[in-house]
């Protein structure tokens, strides 16, 4: 069976490389996951572009420097290549969040067991328990979401963390009790939150940024308004209005100040934490 390479078209035999000996196209990603490059034709469409224009530029340098028999070669294109994968891996990760989403949906409407419509979505919401393994009743958390409270929503939801961890007393939650978080119920506050917020606030937002940051705590910080001008600042200093950046609530790693973690565990260990939780609630 005979492959070709989408860039630069280059013929191959079974077994197919990992990367285009011409280009270094990564065949085996195209090969394993062809509905991402489906998703991302732009990309693909830019790097069959500039193979070509490249291929125009070493012809013509060829014609112009007779002497110099030099062609593109992997190490010339690799830099953008490889930024380009990355890019690709990233687009793959959001629309599994996107899917993710739509599973939660279409899984509580199922749970509804009515049809909802556009016009009457929030009120049914409003007078039906969202999902929960454990029967917590979020009516209270939808409502200040919806009265957009956000201050109070953001306690409020961090007291509802404690009663599911059942670590009232301690106020605070060890990792073992993060692992163990009821998948259901983080996927609920999770999707509450990016709802009642029109997505400017949920774990969902803040797991984006931390990933795109390659998990840089201080950097993260920087961007959800957690630290301003290299001050980090304390929970009262918040901006609990829609105007804050995106990602800037909940609130779930610390408590009285960005830099200071809860319990035995530090605020950047802490949020790795759930967003690994999320991650695996995510694949169920």
């Amino acid at each position: 069976m005979s492959f070709q390479c989408p860039v630069c078209d280059s013929d191959y035999q079974q077994p197919i490389p990992e990367t285009c000996l011409v280009c270094g196209w990564a065949l085996q990603f195209h090969i394993l996951t062809p509905l991402s490059l489906e998703l991302d034709q732009k990309r693909l469409d830019w790097a069959k572009k500039t193979w070509e224009r490249l291929q125009i530029f070493n012809s013509s340098s060829n014609k112009t420097h007779s002497f110099s028999k030099k062609r593109v070669t992997v190490a010339d294109i690799l830099p953008r290549l490889e930024r380009l994968e990355t890019q690709l891996q990233q687009a793959t990760l959001e629309r599994q969040h996107l899917q993710h989403l739509l599973d939660w949906i279409l899984q509580y409407l199922e749970a509804l067991n009515a049809q909802v419509s556009p016009g009457n979505f929030e009120q049914t919401i409003a007078q039906t328990s969202p999902l929960s393994e454990i029967g917590i009743d979020y009516s209270s958390l939808i409502e200040l979401l919806a009265n957009g409270d956000w201050k109070s929503a953001d306690e409020y939801t961090w007291q509802l963390i404690l009663y599911i961890g059942k670590r009232q007393a301690e106020k605070w939650l060890r990792v073992e009790d993060i692992e163990q978080f009821p998948c259901t119920d983080l996927n609920t506050l999770n999707w509450l939150w990016e709802y009642y917020s029109q997505g400017l606030f949920s774990l969902t937002q803040q797991w984006q940024i931390f990933y795109d940051l390659d998990g840089n705590y201080t950097q993260f910080c920087d961007q959800v308004g957690w630290r301003k001008q290299e001050s980090w600042i304390y929970y009262d200093e918040l901006n609990f209005t829609l105007n804050a950046p995106p990602g800037h609530l909940p609130v779930i790693s610390w408590r009285k100040r960005a830099c200071y973690g809860i319990g035995t565990s530090t605020p950047d260990e802490n949020l790795s934490s759930f967003f690994c939780r999320l991650s695996t609630c995510s694949q169920r």
